[in-house]
């Protein structure tokens, strides 16, 4: 039987770092147009270099609800390290839902990974690697990709075989710095816990409140406000502001 750990991110956003192309809500329409706002993106990508974060936000619900489990700023969703290959620059992450359903590390182009079409916010972060540090970091990330990294569904930072997003990165970067760049931790507020726990009972996304803790875990902005973090670029079409709504629970898998 698969157990699916209802902690409160879970039940916050159903699973956390998911992407999905079904619409439960109405897609907001932005003032921007597609052609403008690559004509924002493409230049920011030029910009690239190995082992910078890549931060996006989109315009479903459940973007709207992972960037409210940032305490400092609210701005993205989801969350990969650029590195360049043969092929182009391209974005490895680890993510779950309709759209990567083998729940593996994944790797995407990064116009791909940043298209304006389903984003409304993007932002290019850089550490300050030595060469030494950005070689090893490469290097780690490759050996998650070859090893098919799977999806965290507990998120517990306890564990190393399986990872989150920003769980990956944020361990990925301290192993290639020997932990001189090391991440601080959250927890649910009292504030969040009230608002998501209250909507998820009502819609039955959780059948109890007995696997909601107070466990840490790495969110978005614990990535990029560091002190060995710089923003290199960020831009924000149209701010998501909802509404939230669940989608139906998910079935028990035997």
């Amino acid at each position: 039987m698969k157990n699916i750990f209802f902690c409160i991110l879970l039940s916050a956003t159903l699973f956390a770092c998911f992407d999905s192309d079904k619409e439960y809500t109405k897609p907001v329409v932005s003032s921007n147009s597609i052609e403008a706002r690559w004509s924002i993106i493409n230049p920011a990508i030029d910009s690239v270099q190995d082992g910078d974060l890549i931060l996006r936000c989109g315009n479903d619900h459940v973007s709207f609800t992972l960037k409210d489990f940032s305490h400092t700023e609210k701005l993205y969703s989801h969350s990969g390290i650029a590195l360049k290959t043969d092929s182009g620059i391209y974005v490895y992450h680890n993510m779950a839902g309709d759209f990567n359903p083998d729940e593996i590390m994944r790797s995407d182009r990064i116009d791909s990974f940043l298209t304006p079409a389903k984003n409304e916010a993007f932002g290019i972060y850089r550490y300050d690697f030595t060469e030494l540090e950005r070689q090893s970091l490469k290097e780690i990330i490759f050996e998650h990709y070859k090893n098919k990294l799977p999806f965290d569904m507990n998120f517990d930072l306890r564990e190393d075989k399986k990872m989150y997003c920003a769980e990956m990165i944020a361990k990925s970067v301290e192993q290639a710095t020997n932990q001189r760049i090391k991440f601080s931790k959250s927890k649910v507020t009292n504030e969040l816990k009230r608002k998501y726990i209250k909507l998820a009972l009502a819609n039955k996304v959780i059948y109890s409140t007995k696997g909601v803790d107070q466990r840490e875990f790495i969110a978005l902005d614990n990535l990029y406000l560091n002190p060995n973090c710089k923003s290199v670029f960020q831009h924000i079409f149209l701010n998501n502001v909802g509404p939230v709504k669940f989608p139906e629970p998910e079935k028990t898998i035997n």
